[in-house]
């Protein structure tokens, strides 16, 4: 089962480049007992969840409800987004907890972290996370055009405080919201060379080259769901025409229901496909 989980409806930062618009902040969250009842919905059924949405995973839930701990009790495997601002139940987990981590996503929001003087903590959280997965923490900074006097600031001080300690990369991200004029390409490639040994790539998405022209047969409301920080789960949130197949209930109210039949898609060009195809859940149709 593949679960796509919008991380919170909470966020410590405000980015300007946020993918999310209105940014969302203070919405409802999902508990563990929401989880819990997911799982056992599916009766034990080995699972994959995604936290990655509106909002830092581990700013949405209070450090008592150990909601981290307690899913990776399960039978499950987990990929964050965090902006490594909190760490909340991290520092507790066993190793055999650990291991269920597949992916960090660890964004480096080096604006926020200046302006809210969290450097230090920001540092001694990433040089955790590394220190405990590095293999499957991929840190990136999101390189924004309204923010391009600090560029050059950002990546020195991720070269100064992490690259230096531990030699784990950086990927340079463009941010999709706001294309490059012609100053700030020159000056973004100018600093891709000037900071050649530790950057990871320069990167910006293309869900549309996933599974280019192609026609495909997805598990949505059946293997995999989108599920929302107010408790709605989607079996595609991307395909509003057909928003009745995909209104597979909502968590909150305790109310599930699961699609018979695989969807043949003719449109798959979103992350969420991408996410899919990765688990090896999205057949080609042929």
């Amino acid at each position: 089962m593949i679960f796509f989980v919008s991380s919170s409806g909470h966020c410590t930062f405000d980015c300007q480049y946020c993918i999310v618009n209105p940014i969302v902040k203070h919405q409802p969250s999902l508990n563990y007992s929401d989880l819990d009842y997911l799982l056992n919905y599916f009766n034990g059924q080995k699972s994959f969840f995604a936290f990655s949405g509106s909002g830092d995973f581990f700013a949405g839930y209070p450090r008592s409800e150990r909601l981290l701990s307690r899913l990776l009790e399960r039978d499950v495997e987990v990929a964050l987004d965090t902006n490594a601002s909190i760490l909340q139940d991290f520092k507790e987990l066993s190793s055999a907890q650990l291991e269920k981590i597949r992916y960090i996503n660890l964004t480096m929001h080096y604006h926020q972290i200046k302006e809210k003087k969290l450097q230090q903590r920001w540092i001694d959280n990433t040089q955790y996370f590394l220190k405990k997965r590095s293999d499957q923490v991929f840190p990136d900074y999101i390189m924004s055009p309204s923010l391009m006097n600090e560029w050059f600031e950002a990546l020195q001080f991720y070269k100064d405080n992490i690259f230096a300690a531990t030699g784990k990369k950086i990927l340079m991200v463009r941010d999709i919201k706001n294309p490059f004029n012609t100053e700030q390409e020159n000056y973004f490639q100018k600093l891709s060379n000037d900071f050649d040994d530790m950057i990871e790539g320069k990167h910006m998405e293309d869900f549309s080259k996933t599974f280019s022209d192609h026609e495909v047969i997805c598990p949505a409301g059946q293997q995999y769901f989108r599920i929302w920080n107010d408790g709605r789960v989607q079996g595609c949130p991307n395909l509003p025409d057909a928003a009745e197949i995909f209104d597979n209930g909502n968590l909150k109210q305790r109310n599930l229901r699961v699609q018979q039949q695989p969807f043949v898609c003719t449109t798959p060009n979103f992350c969420d496909c991408r996410v899919i195809g990765d688990l090896g859940k999205m057949k080609i149709k042929h």
